[in-house]
């Protein structure tokens, strides 16, 4: 059987494109096509390298850059950045077009601690007002400083609250509502213990009974906040920052120009005289510590020594409630008997008790017949709001985790936990205590 050549079947192919009139038909199937082939391809050629370029271009300059554990995510007005360390400790930053890395004098960092969104507290008395964090925003809002010298750090240890601040952070639009430059919301399950294994003081701590603990279970609940408190300060003190304000959760309303007095009051130079603006607390003795026998520490007092002002380390001012006139009793002058609220509430309407001459006085005592103007010395703060002057904790203010008066080797003291050995430990580092007088005063909630 003869076989076809191929060089016969290219010639059959050939013929007819060299004689079309005698097959019409194939023109249009064979002619036409090869015809219309060329530039159809160069179109999808074209198509094909712009698009190239383009994804080329966009991974370059517009591709979110990641690395393990954490996810940038920019755009033109609010940059957030998620870091997450563990399961059990993550953060999220937040910068505003405020945020400078040579940012302007009188920076201020505002700290606040919440176990969960329960924490901001709530009105029962009085209304029925619940607060939230967006509430806690509008607070600092309203203080009126500028956008760029503000920064936030919030510790939670609940992550459901994380989630929560953090979405309410990244909705807030516009972004000209924010009122700080720079936040950092913190996700910290809890610390560790000191043996190595982790702690919970606080599972038995809830906002109703927290107040009604016995002394043991409040020396640990305090010792844990201190803990809390030391945590974020030093994560997030920065050398740029001058003034540090700690704000509790459930206060819920802040007098206008609290942060600028804070400013002014910690602005001024250590070596000024301030006797004039002290109205109470400066006793006119000295103390020093001597050792006894029994080698236990004993406050001597010795009479005849006038005191001067020491200069402004940190400032408190009076914190109300519904039925307190004083919520925060960590704050007040003096080494004796503390009075309790119910007495405290008798000695303002006049009641008088045998010996409370010597009993340490309260912020609404120490403030009566002063103005805005004046500041009264305190021997003990509180931190329901408080200022810090941020040289202090460069130069190791803490607060202490346990009573450090009287503290012994092998043994804690008798007093001075957390806030209320803040004044204790700055006095020995040079620096003083004191609260705002006049009508400054923070509403603190019922629940």
């Amino acid at each position: 059987m003869a076989q076809s050549h191929p060089d016969d079947t290219m010639a059959t192919q050939s013929s007819f494109t060299l004689f079309p009139s005698r097959h019409p038909g194939i023109i249009s199937r064979k002619a036409l096509p090869r015809r219309r082939s060329l530039p159809l391809v160069a179109l999808s050629a074209s198509v094909g390298f712009f698009i190239f370029v383009w994804i080329y271009f966009l991974s370059i300059f517009y591709t979110p850059s990641r690395s393990e554990g954490r996810h940038h995510h920019h755009n033109s007005a609010l940059k957030v950045q998620h870091i997450i360390h563990s399961p059990s400790f993550r953060r999220t930053v937040f910068q505003t077009p405020a945020y400078s890395h040579s940012p302007p004098s009188d920076l201020t960092l505002v700290l606040t601690i919440t176990n969960d969104t329960s924490s901001w507290g709530s009105l029962t008395v009085t209304s029925d007002a619940i607060f939230t964090f967006e509430d806690f925003v509008s607070r600092i809002r309203e203080q009126g400083l500028p956008v760029e010298s503000l920064h936030l750090g919030l510790l939670t240890s609940d992550l459901e609250a994380y989630h929560r601040y953090t979405t309410v952070l990244s909705r807030l639009t516009p972004v000209k509502r924010i009122p700080w430059a720079k936040a950092e919301i913190i996700y910290l399950a809890q610390l560790p213990g000191d043996t190595g294994r982790t702690q919970s003081n606080s599972e038995s701590v809830t906002r109703e009974n927290r107040h009604e603990l016995g002394a043991a279970v409040q020396i640990e609940r305090r010792r844990y906040m201190a803990r809390l408190r030391n945590f974020l300060s030093s994560h997030m003190l920065t050398p740029e920052v001058e003034h540090v304000v700690w704000l509790d959760a459930d206060v819920y309303e802040l007098p206008l120009g609290l942060f600028k007095r804070f400013q002014e009051l910690g602005k001024i130079p250590p070596d000024t005289n301030i006797d004039n603006m002290v109205k109470a607390g400066i006793r006119e003795t000295s103390t020093t510590n001597t050792q006894s026998e029994n080698d236990s520490n004993i406050l001597q007092e010795m009479e005849g020594v006038p005191r001067v002002a020491p200069p402004i380390g940190l400032v408190t001012l009076r914190c109300q409630s519904f039925d307190r006139r004083d919520y925060d009793r960590n704050a007040w002058s003096g080494f004796g008997k503390r009075p309790s609220s119910w007495e405290l509430n008798n000695i303002i309407r006049g009641t008088e008790y045998p010996g409370m001459e010597s009993w340490a006085r309260a912020l609404s005592q120490l403030i009566n017949g002063t103005d805005d103007n004046d500041i009264v010395k305190l021997d003990s703060i509180g931190g329901t709001a408080l200022y810090i002057r941020a040289d202090l904790l460069r130069e190791g203010l803490i607060f202490p985790v346990h009573s450090v008066v009287g503290t012994g080797w092998g043994k804690d003291g008798t007093d001075g936990i957390e806030t209320e050995g803040l004044c204790y430990v700055a006095e020995r580092l040079g620096w003083g205590c004191y609260a705002l007088g006049g009508a400054w005063r923070t509403l603190h909630v019922d629940v």
